[in-house]
């Protein structure tokens, strides 16, 4: 079993600041079996829908030099009516340092697509939902402190300083 807790300045979700400017404190407990991973993510940053947890499990595996992933999350809010819940199924393929993802809203029309590249310490993502993109550009200090720019397409350029400690 894997856990973790981090604080964020704010809390960036697919380019957008979803805790309005405020922190966000979140936890993350996981494990995996195999070629199978599951967990719960608790966050506080939400500031429209309020506390969220997520729910997700995943399937991962190469052919060659391919890998390939297949799961599914759950996001729910509690404390939000007409909110208490809503399903992505996630597929994603990588090769080397790059990879694309597809998150396909269950029962809806909305699908995000990300293509990331890792560079060392550098991280980088281009997300697009078809109705706006964002560019991210992470750099990983060290194991624990992470800095995330975020240009959206349609606001400011958003700064993250996140800082997450294993227990």
């Amino acid at each position: 079993l894997d856990a973790s807790a981090s604080v964020a300045t704010s809390y960036l979700w697919r380019g957008q600041d979803l805790g309005q400017g405020d922190a966000a404190l979140a936890v993350d407990l996981s494990d995996s079996m195999g070629a199978v991973s599951y967990g719960l993510w608790v966050s506080s940053g939400d500031a429209t829908n309020g506390t969220e947890y997520d729910l997700y499990a995943s399937y991962a595996g190469s052919v060659g030099e391919i890998g390939y992933s297949v799961g599914a999350a759950q996001y729910n809010y509690p404390g939000k009516a007409g909110k208490e819940e809503s399903i992505e199924y996630i597929y994603g393929l990588s090769y080397g340092p790059a990879s694309v993802t597809v998150f396909d809203g269950k029962g809806t029309d909305y699908e995000y697509t990300v293509v990331g590249y890792e560079a060392g310490a550098f991280s980088f993502a281009y997300g697009d939902d078809e109705t706006t993109t964002h560019f991210d550009v992470s750099y990983a200090v060290n194991d624990s402190l992470t800095l995330t720019v975020s240009e959206p397409e349609d606001a400011d350029t958003i700064v993250v300083a996140s800082y997450a400690l294993p227990f």
